[in-house]
């Protein structure tokens, strides 16, 4: 979910002096103690493996990758497409596969709509072993499909995505575009799935006040299913027990996340396959962190409860969701202005202060942070001018650029 590309620019090194008092998250320290929290570990550690390579598309360890993830597939009663002769969807130019599952709709006729949850299985190769990027989000998906009951109107179809990292993102190569391009016979139509959810990113945590949190973008754009999302999201439904998980969903408008300074609008995971034929989708992401793209993703960096917590919170999504039987629409143009605002004030408010600010933070970096604190108390999401929007983008990626330890983040 974070800016790309700028961490070659050369600057002085006073403008790289950090004075913030705040100490990364140190992963090593976090417990893993549930069982599912446990199997998360598991799935992370035999998809990150050293032996893997990194699952780079076309080589050995991305077909070992697919070999397990087609196991837990099985294991977990997913129905493969009969049009595929089992998960696999192989994609162009000896790449690899999709790996597709089925759960059926417990009480509908085959002409129930789908409801597609997704995650990359792919990686950049080589010492790149991407335990977070994205194993993270295939572990989860593997738990998901495990423990879902299956739904009473929608079919859940649980895609395993390859081949999302560069060079072939944003290509017909992509692994989502590709099966965007070329849907099994079974499904038919984009038409017939209501809603998808994309996860990427799932396990890292670099920023305290950030420990806990999931990032949800995408969804605004359509109505429905962003009051799913909200009801889901809404610790009032949800009440907590003392003994309950601290996992906040936050909304967050996509716009936040792809219009980048002097490039424009830049998709970043397999949901832009969707979007771009309208199909109304959610991304979760919990963020990128210094480590991402880089030899140190590795299965002992990430948090493995927060990951669990998804779990159970994803099968109350698409439980509610289910009972929507009336198509969700979808406007590419809709904002949750308010929403966005309300994410990021007290995150914003955080990062300007010396003694919480984000790990790294230069003294130019927090200057800029305090201006864009202070300005959010005068923004009203209710008049916003061009302009405003503007700054409110600059604010979320400049936040997302510290999140990730680039040296340029007072540019933005």
């Amino acid at each position: 979910m974070l800016l790309r590309g700028a961490a070659g620019l050369c600057i002085g090194s006073l403008l790289l002096t950090s004075l913030g008092a705040m100490q990364p998250v140190e992963p090593a320290s976090l417990p893993i103690t549930s069982d599912l929290a446990k199997a998360l570990h598991a799935h992370v550690r035999s998809l990150a493996d050293p032996s893997l390579q990194g699952r780079k598309p076309g080589t050995q360890g991305n077909r070992t990758a697919a070999d397990y993830i087609r196991t837990r597939f099985q294991e977990a009663g997913l129905v493969p497409l009969s049009s595929l002769g089992g998960y696999g969807q192989g994609l162009p130019a000896q790449l690899g596969d999709n790996l597709l599952g089925l759960k059926p709709a417990a009480g509908a006729t085959a002409q129930a709509p789908y409801l597609l949850v997704g995650a990359h299985y792919d990686h950049l190769g080589e010492a790149h072993l991407g335990a977070d990027d994205n194993a993270s989000g295939v572990a989860i998906l593997i738990e998901l499909a495990r423990s879902l009951p299956a739904l009473r109107h929608h079919h859940v179809l649980f895609a395993a995505f390859n081949a999302e990292e560069p060079p072939y993102i944003r290509t017909p190569q992509m692994g989502s575009q590709y099966f965007a391009d070329h849907l099994p016979p079974e499904i038919g139509s984009l038409d017939a799935i209501q809603a998808v959810v994309i996860m990427d990113i799932m396990g890292g945590v670099h920023w305290e006040p950030m420990r806990e949190m999931v990032f949800a973008a995408g969804a605004e754009k359509s109505q429905g299913l962003y009051r799913r999302l909200k009801e889901a999201a809404s610790r009032e439904a949800n009440p907590l027990t003392p003994d309950a998980s601290p996992l906040t969903i936050l909304p967050l408008g996509l716009h936040l996340i792809e219009e980048l300074p002097l490039v424009g609008h830049v998709p970043f995971s397999d949901y832009d396959a969707f979007r771009n034929a309208s199909v109304p989708f959610l991304f979760l992401s919990s963020g990128r962190t210094p480590r991402y793209h880089q030899p140190t993703d590795l299965p002992e960096t990430l948090h493995y409860e927060r990951m669990a917590a998804t779990v159970p919170w994803l099968q109350r999504l698409l439980s509610a969701i289910d009972q929507d039987m009336e198509r969700y629409r979808f406007d590419a143009n809709r904002l949750e202005l308010a929403d966005d605002v309300a994410t990021l004030s007290p995150l914003a408010v955080q990062a300007a202060d010396r003694d919480r600010d984000i790990p790294g933070t230069s003294w130019l970096s927090r200057r800029a942070m305090q201006r864009d604190a202070e300005w959010l108390k005068t923004f009203d999401p209710r008049s916003p001018q061009p302009e405003d929007i503007t700054r409110l983008e600059r604010l979320s990626l400049r936040m997302q650029c510290l999140l990730a330890d680039l040296p340029v983040c007072f540019l933005l």
